[in-house]
């Protein structure tokens, strides 16, 4: 199956879950699928693009073990959906409509997070929002890179997919997180993609 179609399908399934481990196991998916088109993208014959494919591939595989816990086991279907991955077809949507899937599950992920129950859950969230936010970096690089070797055509797929995200990125909410249970503490030190500071993070709501 083309790369297109199926991140489209991983879109449309993580939309559709509506239960934490079904979610869990769609963002998991939405990894392992980032992990096959990087390896795919490794095999150009292009060096820039050979070398942000395999860090992609690598970042992939980070986002599916921050993942893989015993919550998402039940739900993953053996094989996954990225093993049906048969080709690319053309970079330029495939990598937009890559990070719009990226996006759309590092702000997923942000949402169990706030309103997780226990902290396995929350943890989770968090390690795979900071995965994620890694492979969505490498997928805009990837998206540029491959634009300046397509010429004008990439240039005005690069603008709509800059578009899109504009108009996802607006109103703003800002949410501090911190584990279940450790209300009115000290929130850990981490970061996650969009954060004003410490703990914080600003996702599109409306």
């Amino acid at each position: 199956m083309e790369a297109l179609r199926m991140i489209k399908t991983a879109r449309h399934a993580l939309a559709s879950a509506r239960h934490v481990p079904d979610v869990l196991a769609e963002a998991r998916q939405a990894a392992l699928l980032t992990e096959a088109v990087g390896a795919r993208l490794a095999e150009l014959d292009d060096d820039e693009l050979t070398g942000l494919g395999q860090q992609l591939s690598e970042a992939g595989a980070h986002a599916a073990v921050c993942l893989d816990r015993s919550v998402v086991r039940a739900a993953v279907v053996s094989g996954g959906r990225a093993g049906r991955l048969t080709e690319l077809g053309d970079l330029g949507p495939t990598l937009g409509a890559l990070d719009g899937l990226l996006r759309d599950v590092g702000e997923t992920l942000v949402v169990l997070a706030c309103g997780a129950d226990t902290e396995s859950i929350y943890w989770t969230c968090i390690d795979g929002v900071d995965a994620v936010s890694d492979c969505q970096d490498l997928a805009e690089r990837l998206r540029k890179a491959a634009g300046r070797g397509a010429g004008e055509e990439s240039t005005v797929l690069g603008g709509a997919a800059e578009a899109e995200r504009a108009g996802r990125g607006s109103p703003l909410l800002e949410v501090r997180l911190g584990p279940p249970g450790e209300e009115g503490k000290e929130a850990p030190d981490y970061r996650v993609p969009g954060a004003a500071g410490a703990s914080e993070v600003s996702v599109p709501v409306g």
